[in-house]
């Protein structure tokens, strides 16, 4: 009898010892009965230096320096950088479903040249939507659970700012913003001066440099001056004009005041024709008696003087012609000074 019951003791040991994980490693498991693991629902604990570090639960959840993790894989950590990917080309890879790899994405960190996309040099971030139907948004805010899409690039490259469906490069929807004032939403700050062609735009809002043929009197574009402003300037002028005609019919004027007021109605500065011009253009204009200096000045809208042109000091009408000289295309501002005094200002559009 004590025969039987060592041998019995003996097997059992042998099954208790075979059940058990080897710390050098295992051989002839079965992945259908060996694991390692949990029959019940308590979770999975895993600790070093007797501290826990990382616990399964029986969810499947995964939690990594917390013990509920509230999603598939919750990693939390006051003092360590949460992921670190490293190695020739560091990325991770977003796919749609388990079985598809047609609708799949990547955030990348490229190491070499022309690593994930073409053109791309080591040291660039890339956010790339691998996919022929997707779009890349940028989102911020939350509105019922969900962000506000701000922006959106297209598989075909269309970038949309306040538009989900983009049909330009570049398309820009200028909706006023809820408790926002700027009226168009588009802001050039700080542009520094330059040349170039006219912009003009569609009534579909679609922006294209102009035709060679295009001037400023037929252009769509928006003028470099403001019109409302030069508008405002000419009715003053109007009423300036009304004005003297009333005081010349209401009551008599001393010498020095008729003569005053015949001199400053007979300075006048006429519009240079051809304009838009190319080449050189005439600018007509007329000075009162009496003047001792007078001079055509040109200055591009940022102010600088391109060009004086001195006049000959003569009571009556006179003629100037003005080439282009080292002007580019654009737009530039023409004065008359009397005696020291801008007399009168316009505007001329050098189309080279």
């Amino acid at each position: 009898m004590k025969k039987i019951t060592t041998i019995f003791a003996g097997i059992l040991l042998s099954i208790q010892g075979f059940s058990q994980w080897s710390l050098t490693g295992n051989a002839g498991t079965n992945p259908a009965v060996n694991f390692l693991g949990t029959t019940d629902a308590q979770r999975l604990v895993f600790r070093t230096n007797n501290v826990e570090r990382m616990t399964i639960l029986s969810t499947g959840r995964v939690g990594i320096g917390t013990s509920t993790p509230g999603v598939p894989l919750q990693i939390v950590s006051t003092t360590d950088n949460f992921l670190r990917l490293s190695g020739t080309g560091p990325s991770i890879q977003f796919f749609g479903d388990t079985t598809s790899t047609t609708k799949l994405g990547k955030l990348a960190y490229a190491s070499g040249t022309n690593q994930y996309v073409g053109g791309s040099v080591a040291g660039d971030f890339i956010l790339q939507n691998i996919d022929t139907v997707g779009s890349l948004i940028f989102g911020t805010s939350f509105s019922g659970g969900n962000g506000l899409e701000r922006m959106r690039i297209t598989s075909s490259g269309y970038a949309g700012i306040a538009t989900a469906a983009p049909t330009a490069k570049l398309h820009v929807n200028c909706i006023a913003i809820a408790g926002k004032t700027n009226p168009s939403n588009i802001r050039f700050q700080n542009l520094q001066s330059g040349s170039g062609s006219f912009l003009v735009i569609d009534s579909n809002g679609y922006v294209y440099k102009a035709s060679s043929g295009t001037t400023a009197a037929t252009s769509t574009r928006p003028e470099a001056l403001n019109v409302d402003l030069q508008n405002e300037i000419e009715n003053l002028k109007n009423q300036v004009q009304e004005l003297r005609s009333l005081i010349v019919s209401r009551g008599a004027l001393s010498p020095v005041q008729a003569n005053n007021l015949k001199a400053e109605s007979a300075t006048w500065l006429g519009d240079n024709t051809p304009n838009p011009f190319n080449g050189s253009t005439n600018i007509e204009y007329s000075l009162p008696a009496g003047v001792t200096a007078a001079s055509c000045q040109i200055y591009s809208l940022d102010g600088k003087l391109i060009n004086a042109i001195s006049l000959t000091p003569a009571a009556g009408k006179g003629q100037v012609r003005v080439g282009t000289g080292k002007m580019v295309s654009g737009m530039y501002i023409y004065s008359l000074i009397v005696n020291g005094k801008v007399a009168d200002t316009k505007k001329m559009v050098v189309s080279n």
